[in-house]
């Protein structure tokens, strides 16, 4: 991922946390000054990234890199395009819920399917494709929960982040991966 979309994609990220958790309602006995500190102790545990991996270089790795960009490339499309539908809609009139939430759900099965698809040939190649999946999988089952929620909200809003290290593990990985296939 860009590395000047990394930081944008993190603060809306947070926003969206906070806005979600401040708007779930809460009883009476939930309200005590620890919660706050552990709920967000625990987004922040999920979007800790883990060290970058050392893995030999092969003769696939130019190959399995331009897969991955070419992967980035489609999902970023493919994203661009499922907002600009849903903000069409949304003016229009005809945006609903289940459809918002249908296309959003369609966006993560499309972004696990594309993955799936990829024919990586190296392990580094493969690590960052499970990383990517493991993200995605999450998101899948999240709106699942949302889906089958009676107020439409997470039991634990924090599960909507979860995974997202994996996910910037796997950027600074393939960032790594890059430089350190240009250099040589």
């Amino acid at each position: 991922m860009n590395l000047i979309l990394r930081p944008l994609l993190l603060s809306s990220l947070l926003t969206s946390i906070v806005f979600m958790a401040a708007c779930s309602p809460k009883d009476g006995q939930q309200n005590n000054s620890s919660e706050p500190k552990d709920a967000s102790q625990e987004v922040m545990d999920q979007l800790k990234t883990k060290p970058i991996k050392a893995f030999p270089s092969t003769p696939n790795d130019a190959h399995d890199i331009a897969l991955l960009d070419e992967y980035d490339q489609k999902f970023t499309e493919n994203n661009n395009a499922l907002e600009a539908d849903l903000k069409k809609r949304a003016a229009d009139g005809s945006l609903t819920e289940a459809i918002d939430r249908q296309l959003k759900r369609d966006n993560i099965e499309s972004a696990l399917n594309m993955l799936k698809d990829l024919d990586l040939k190296t392990e580094q190649g493969r690590y960052i494709q499970g990383l990517r999946y493991q993200y995605w999988e999450n998101q899948a089952k999240v709106y699942d929960e949302k889906k089958q929620s009676a107020d439409g909200e997470l039991k634990n809003p924090s599960d909507a982040v979860k995974g997202m290290g994996e996910m910037f593990t796997a950027d600074e990985q393939l960032d790594h991966w890059k430089q350190t296939t240009e250099s040589k």
